[in-house]
């Protein structure tokens, strides 16, 4: 399917224009998914604290990123997804998953310490969010990036036609 319409500068757009930048709105649903169940999947339920920040976000995400994909403007839910990588990625360090103690710094527990199973438990729940987080800041980074780079060349092109548009009548 094919949509033509202007826009207020009289712009031709696409319905095809539209969904050349969707793939981070995709890999932002899919992810949401993958944390919806990564404490299934990844044997990290026991870590309440963990099983419930990624459950929580990745339902957000997936609202958020179903939100974007058929919004005018993706700049709300795109900031709304900033925030919530934010927390995926502090929430190992404030929500202390490691059941009571404290784990500062930000870094989480390193692979080459983890020997017992419910350290594992936990660094896997830590490593899950904190590098959801990073995907999450650089997705949404990335939409509203390409979404201010779209809206700079729509506004120069439509002036740069409108220029055209008044030589040529200029010169008859």
């Amino acid at each position: 399917m094919h949509v033509t319409g202007n826009d207020a500068a009289g712009m031709t757009a696409t319905a095809t224009d539209r969904s050349r930048g969707s793939w981070p709105t995709r890999a932002l649903l899919a992810l949401g998914a993958w944390l919806v169940v990564s404490p299934l999947v990844l044997s990290t339920t026991r870590v309440t604290a963990g099983a419930v920040s990624a459950v929580s976000s990745g339902l957000a995400l997936v609202v958020l990123a179903g939100w974007a994909s058929v919004a005018r403007n993706r700049v709300p839910p795109m900031l709304i997804a900033l925030s919530f990588g934010v927390w995926l990625l502090l929430a190992p360090t404030m929500w202390e998953f490691a059941d009571g103690t404290d784990t500062w710094p930000l870094v989480p527990i390193p692979p080459s310490e983890v020997i017992e199973p419910t350290r594992a438990m936990v660094a896997r729940a830590e490593w899950n969010s904190i590098l959801a987080g990073l995907l999450t800041l650089a997705l949404a980074g990335s939409l509203l990036v390409a979404g201010r780079r779209r809206q700079g060349r729509s506004a120069s092109a439509g002036r740069k036609h409108r220029r055209q548009v008044e030589a040529s009548d200029r010169r008859r």
